[in-house]
């Protein structure tokens, strides 16, 4: 082969590597727009960007229409939100898109923008919550989204996801939840406030109501619910039917409350197996108040003396401690252990009541993975925080440990506070003359 036909081959061969790039790449968006294209089944995208001021924009999309027998909507398609609050300002609906046969568009449709911060979402899981059967996979090279301004050029800007709003007011957030998660959080109200709160999760279907991934309120002495995502208080939140959203007020009188929210292991933030809400990252609670002075975080670590405490426990250690109670108090129980599932807790505690006539106890309370919440660190760190009212009697708190993974003796990540290891009981109200518990000396 002369010196020529190898150059001719060389050339054929980047040329052909070119195109197989081009057409396995997204192509550049065009200066000053905002796009997706070469989009997949259940892909949600998502790119924030701003906006200097009143701005009007152009939007081109396609999606797809779920025709599986039981979908309502569009199973791929386009909307834009508020980048620090989640407000919904665009969506892809049947009110503004233009079917042809499965497909779904949005032609040139203008939208004016205030300035601020937004976020361009798209989505192609499906109206139902099920992966397989998904029909519309065959539209999939034709799914694309494009925000433009035809006027300036230089009017949209990508830019980092923004911060969520009200940050000086919150009190609590547990948001973007993932598989199986439980996240807490004890805050004490001193005089009665207002609290705005705002949580997103999934209920059943119509005829099951059933919470799936869900948040509460309650109160942690008595355990009375004073606020609960349900179906009458809830909205749509986009995509499946099954998302719902809370936005409203409560008030809550002086007392010791526990925000709880909580997700199964499947369809949530990261994993979704049908169409996301419309604001994803807000899977969870937030809780916010104006009145700041009215709420503090309830540690009894920091704002109690603890009555009895096993703390800093090493290896293979056994500890209890009986006291009597003389007349009904409410109690918090502080616990940090090692416990990797259920009926599988190594470092632990439980109080038990003994019987006056027979001698004999039955368990009051024990730590157990279903009631505790992760520690930080090794995921079998776990801390749970349980509060008592406990009659006349005499009680017994006990903590046992194993031979490993323990105080100063870590085989994997130590908790957030390695110190408090072991378990605490404190009073619910802070400690003055007269107190109801008597600690009972050892023989």
């Amino acid at each position: 082969m002369s010196n020529w036909s190898r150059f001719q081959v060389i050339v054929l061969v980047f040329l052909g590597l070119f195109v197989v790039v081009r057409l396995f790449s997204d192509s550049p968006a065009p200066r000053g727009s905002i796009m997706f294209s070469k989009l997949d089944v259940r892909e949600l995208r998502q790119q924030a960007f701003q906006v200097s001021g009143p701005l009007w924009v152009v939007i081109d999309a396609v999606g797809s229409i779920d025709e599986r027998q039981g979908a309502t909507g569009l199973a791929a398609y386009s909307w834009i939100t508020r980048g620090n609050t989640g407000e919904v300002v665009w969506s892809m609906n049947a009110s503004n898109t233009i079917q042809d046969g499965s497909i779904a568009y949005v032609d040139d449709e203008e939208l004016e923008l205030d300035s601020g911060t937004y976020i361009l979402n798209y989505a192609s899981y499906g109206q139902l919550q099920r992966r397989s059967d998904a029909s519309f996979r065959k539209d999939r090279r034709k799914w694309r989204v494009t925000v433009y301004s035809p006027n300036d050029k230089g009017a949209l800007r990508p830019i980092i996801r923004p911060l969520q709003a009200n940050s000086e007011t919150r009190v609590f957030e547990a948001v973007s939840l993932e598989a199986e998660e439980r996240r807490e959080f004890f805050f004490e109200v001193q005089r009665p406030a207002e609290f705005e709160i705002s949580a997103i999760g999934q209920l059943g279907s119509q005829d099951e109501v059933q919470p799936v991934d869900y948040s509460r309120i309650e109160n942690a002495v008595t355990g009375s619910v004073v606020w609960q995502l349900t179906r009458d208080n809830t909205q749509w939140a986009g995509g499946v039917q099954e998302n719902r959203i809370y936005q409203g007020q409560q008030t809550l009188n002086p007392g010791v409350y526990r925000a709880v929210a909580v997700t199964n292991g499947r369809h949530h933030f990261g994993n979704w197996i049908g169409n996301p809400p419309f604001d994803p990252q807000g899977w969870g609670l937030h809780i916010n108040t104006s009145d700041t002075e009215a709420v503090s975080t309830f540690d009894p670590w920091m704002q109690r003396d603890p009555i009895i405490q096993f703390t800093e426990v090493g290896d293979d250690e056994e500890h209890v401690k009986f006291f009597a109670v003389e007349d009904t108090t409410a109690v918090v129980l502080y616990a940090l252990g090692e416990i990797t599932g259920p009926d599988n807790g190594y470092d632990f505690a439980w109080l038990d009541k003994q019987d006056g006539s027979t001698g004999e106890s039955g368990t009051r309370w024990q730590m157990t993975y279903e009631g505790s919440v992760h520690a930080g660190g090794a995921r079998k760190n776990r801390k749970e925080v349980k509060f008592l009212r406990l009659e006349p009697g005499v009680y017994g708190l006990h903590y046992e440990s194993d031979g490993s993974h323990s105080y100063d003796h870590w085989n994997s990540s130590e908790p957030d506070y390695p110190e408090r290891w072991g378990v605490a009981l404190f009073p619910v109200r802070k400690q003055g003359p007269g107190t109801a518990i008597r600690l009972i000396a050892e023989e």
